[in-house]
Order: structure tokens, then C-alpha cells, then sequence
């Protein structure tokens, strides 16, 4: 099958387009016909398996139907004791990767993923057409050429991200900063610093990174440490010159601090997780670009994409199967344990409504009716603006990450984080935790602020301002408790680098050097506060 760059070379530029984006021109119906068609092909290969029959209890199912009523839905629990050992007989394909999740302090150093070859080259064309949405102006538009720059910033193989990096290579040759095969040795901080000393020396096209990693090199550069620390790589003769450029462009624009848009005019800014709608608006002020966002996990592969209005994000049909796990069904399983969800189809979902994404992967993977744990809402039933007919999504909570006082609001890590943003606050980090006090649940929040001297109770009045303005229910919750529902105290300064270093010292994960923002656990708040 012809890829971007093959049929670039031919000067297709329209049928890129069709191949990686046409998607987003398909109606309700042929999005459920595709859906249909693949499942029942990866219901052959999985029949034909081990695990499959396992998840089958010996009879594979021949319709969407008896699928959906015989399957049991499914965890990480049902595949660990082979998954941990990458055990490759049982599946319906062999694996050409073994990828593996961030994983869950207390639950699974990691969650392993095998992605078959079909798999691993549908990872790279659906990120190909992220890339397509982050830099286009409409349909039919590609922007990119050969030898694009790309700065990698991305977590390394065998984390998704790195494997992101290597199949959309397979698709277009981008060029990384620093090289994939480089990049992949080296720490994170190692990788970023020499990947944008490349930069400034040949510039820089396109990357894909999490939204608050983007802040953070902004501010860098318009606090004067962009470069990092002087050396031979910036006495480069085309170095010089573009800074020099970038400070005439910022005096040009009024300002006095230099920002990463004076010094690369990048095509396109792709983006995922939870900080892309809390920090999208700086993003674009020091880049000069609007991030574009996907959705995915590990376990699924990337199956929503944001178009290139940078309104919500449209479902891919050839994935995944989806199913929705809407908040009653949801909340009852809670409630009882041993209660089978019942789950919508794409199209039985309503506008306003939020849902648990639950995925069988296609290409004969081996996740069957897998709970990702991720909830999506549904914005709208189509995009006016842009002609799609397909339902909009935009990431509302990952289920475990939410902060429930006492069923009168529901607070999710991104409503947070805004409202902490929104205050004006100078921080190094944030946690969050539900607590209880004088009778009435409370937000609790361990805020470590930048100049080592804030102050709690100016951030608490704020922060709450901001919250009542970001969530309706939340300012109800003080009129109903007759009090404000959030406490807020000052981390001493280096408390997150401290747990950093622990971590470190522990021999912790990469994704495990940090404690989640949302509701950590006895013991990640124990060192975090020793």
C-alpha cells in the first residue's frame, strides 16, 4: 500500500489527503459499516487463538450482537498473566512490537501491549494524519516536504510515544531532532537540550509533545535560559544568526523577552492529554501555532483526532471497535462490582452525554472489550463549521481522576489545573485529593509555588473564583454546604524535586518520577509530604 511519501513522490498531494484524512468525510452509517466488517474479521482471527477462546468460553461469536451479549467486558487483570511475560503463542498474530503503558503506582509497573505489523502501520497512519490536521488549512492541504524537522520529545520506544515516532517515520521521512536512533539512548533532558540546539542551528518544523512540555521550553527562552548553558554547538555561525533574528522579531512585536515563535515558524503542533486544554492558549502565544490534539491509549492505539479548526475530535472507524459505557451503567457497576455495564454503539450516543471508552482492537490484536478507564463526552452530533456528520469528542476525565464531594460536583484533573492557571498563580506543581472536614467533603490542594513564599490564602480565594467560574456545580456546592469546599496549603520549596530524586534513587520509571496530579496514593502522598 502506497505511503505519503510515495505518493508524494508522484504528486498525489490529493490522494494523501483521502488516505490518512477521508475519514472525516464519512457519514453515521458507513462509519458502523466499517466498524461492523473489521470486527467480524478480528472475531475469525481471535476464534482462531488461545486467548481468544479464552475470552470466548470456547465458542467464538458470529455477529456484533452475540458478541456484545456474550463477551464479558475486560481488564488488565485477564490478560497480565501473559501479557507480563509477552507471551506470544496465544495470541491471533504474532506481535511485531511489544509496547508498554506508563502503568499505575500500585497497580502495574506497566500494562504490555503487543501491536501486530497491521497495527504498528495503522499507529503510524493515523498520526501522520494528526500531523495533516496540525498543520493544514483545509481540506485537501499538505504542507510538509521531505526532511521536515521534527524535535522529539516524546517518550522513548517501548513506551506508545516511541513507537508513534518510529511508525509515522515509516510513513513520511521526517527528520528527528536528535536522530530516532540517538534520541531513543538518551535521558529526557539529554534529548531535548541537544534536540534543540539542532534546532537552532537548522530549524524546526513540527513536533508532537504534551502541552505543559511545550510551556516549559517557552519559558526557558523568555526567562533568557533557552539556549541552556554556552557552548561550541552556540557559536554556530547559523545559531547567532537566528537568535538575532528572533530578538528583532520580538522587538518588532513589543516585546522584550524572547519566545520559541521568534525563532521557528513551525507548520504544525501536535498534542495529547489532559494539560492540551489548559495550556492550548499559551502554547499558541510562544509558539505562534494552535496545538492540534489526539486521543488514544497504549492498549488502543490513537482513534480521535482533533481537525484542523481545533474544535473537538472525530472518531476513526478502522481502529478499534467502540463501545460506550454511559454514567449510570457506570456508576451502578461501581456500586456492584459484579454488574455487567451494558454499552452504547457510536451511533446510539447523545450530545452532552459522557462515556467510557471500551475497545476491541482490530488487525488481530489481542484487548477484547477492554474498559480503557477513560471517559470521553460528547460535544456534539457533527461539526457544523468543518461538514463532519460523525458525533465530537473531547476528553473529559480518566475515571479514576475524579474528585467527587459528596455527589453535588465532580472536579476533573483538567477543571483544576484551568482553574489553577486561570489564578495567576506562580507554581512548581499541583496534587489534589478529596478530604473531609467539619461534616462536609472537601478538594484538598498541595500546591508547591515557584518563589518559595506564596501565599495559601490568596491561592485559595482565587482558585476558588476560578472554579466557580469554570464549573457551575462546583459554586452550587458552596451554597449548599453553607462554606467554601477547598483547603489549600504551601508545599515546601524542592518538595517535588525531592520526590523526583527518591523516585530516581528507587530505580522508578520514567513515567513514575512524578506523583499524579489527582488523588495519589498513601504512599506517594507520604513522601511527597515528608
Amino acid at each position: 500500500m502506497a505511503t505519503a511519501i510515495d505518493l508524494y513522490n508522484q504528486g498525489q498531494y490529493e490522494e494523501i489527503w483521502k488516505k490518512y484524512c477521508g475519514f472525516i468525510d464519512l457519514d453515521l452509517d458507513q462509519f458502523m459499516r466499517i466498524q461492523t466488517r473489521l470486527l467480524q474479521e478480528q472475531l475469525e482471527l481471535l476464534g482462531d487463538s488461545r486467548i481468544g477462546m479464552e475470552l470466548f468460553d470456547g465458542r467464538a461469536p458470529l455477529s456484533v450482537e452475540e458478541f456484545r451479549d456474550s463477551v464479558p467486558l475486560t481488564t488488565y487483570a485477564d490478560y497480565a498473566p501473559y501479557f507480563d511475560n509477552q507471551e506470544e503463542g496465544i495470541l491471533p498474530v504474532a506481535p511485531r512490537w511489544w509496547l508498554h503503558t506508563s502503568g499505575r503506582s500500585g497497580e502495574y509497573a506497566h500494562k504490555w501491549v503487543p501491536y501486530t505489523p497491521q497495527m504498528a502501520q495503522k499507529l503510524g497512519e493515523v498520526v501522520t494524519a494528526l500531523f495533516i490536521f496540525a498543520s493544514c488549512s483545509g481540506r485537501g492541504d499538505f504542507p510538509f516536504e521531505p526532511g521536515d524537522r521534527m524535535l522529539y520529545t516524546m517518550a522513548p520506544f517501548p513506551y506508545m510515544s516511541g513507537g508513534v515516532a518510529r511508525a509515522v517515520l515509516e510513513e513520511f521521512p521526517f527528520t528527528m531532532l536528535p536522530p530516532l536512533e540517538q534520541a531513543e539512548e538518551m535521558g529526557f533532558g539529554e534529548r531535548i537540550e541537544l534536540g534543540l540546539q539542532m534546532a537552532l542551528r537548522d530549524g524546526m518544523e513540527a513536533f508532537n509533545a504534551i502541552a505543559v512540555i511545550l510551556v516549559r521550553i517557552g519559558e526557558r527562552f523568555s526567562s533568557g535560559a533557552g539556549s541552556g548553558k554556552v557552548s561550541s554547538a552556540m557559536l554556530h555561525p547559523k545559531v547567532i544568526a537566528r537568535l538575532l533574528r528572533g530578538w528583532v522579531r520580538s522587538r518588532l512585536d513589543g516585546r522584550r523577552v524572547l519566545l520559541p515563535k521568534d525563532l521557528w515558524t513551525v507548520k504544525g503542533i501536535a498534542t495529547g492529554g489532559t494539560d492540551t486544554q489548559v495550556f492550548k492558549d499559551k502554547v499558541k502565544e510562544m509558539w505562534g501555532k494552535e496545538p492540534i490534539e489526539a486521543y488514544g491509549c497504549t492498549e488502543a492505539g490513537v482513534f480521535a483526532l482533533q481537525n484542523w479548526n481545533g474544535g473537538a475530535m472525530t472518531l476513526l472507524p478502522d481502529v478499534d471497535f467502540l463501545e460506550f459505557i454511559p454514567t449510570d451503567e457506570r456508576e451502578r457497576n461501581e456500586a456492584d462490582p459484579t454488574y455487567q455495564p451494558q454499552t452504547l454503539l457510536l451511533d446510539e450516543v447523545e450530545a452532552g452525554g459522557i462515556y467510557e471508552a471500551v475497545i476491541t482492537n482490530f488487525y488481530g490484536g489481542a484487548y477484547t472489550r477492554y474498559r480503557t478507564g477513560d471517559l470521553l463526552e460528547v460535544t456534539a452530533l457533527q461539526d457544523v463549521e468543518t461538514g463532519i456528520g460523525l458525533p465530537q469528542f473531547v476528553f473529559y476525565s480518566k475515571s479514576k481522576d475524579i474528585i467527587d464531594l459528596g455527589s453535588l460536583c465532580r472536579l476533573t484533573e483538567r477543571t483544576i489545573w484551568r482553574a489553577i492557571e486561570a489564578a495567576g498563580i506562580s507554581y512548581a506543581d499541583w496534587i489534589a485529593l478529596k478530604m473531609h472536614s467539619e461534616n462536609a467533603p472537601l478538594l484538598q490542594l498541595h500546591i508547591e509555588f515557584s518563589d518559595g513564599d506564596g501565599d495559601p490564602a490568596g491561592a485559595r480565594r482565587r482558585i476558588h473564583e476560578s472554579l466557580c467560574e469554570l464549573d457551575r456545580s462546583y459554586a452550587e456546592t458552596e451554597e449548599l454546604l453553607g462554606m467554601r469546599p477547598l483547603r489549600v496549603d504551601a508545599l515546601p520549596p524542592g518538595t517535588f524535586k525531592h520526590y523526583t530524586a527518591v523516585q530516581q534513587e528507587r530505580g522508578a520509571d520514567l513515567a513514575h518520577l512524578k506523583p499524579p496530579h489527582m488523588n495519589p496514593s498513601e504512599e506517594q502522598l507520604k513522601l511527597l509530604l515528608a
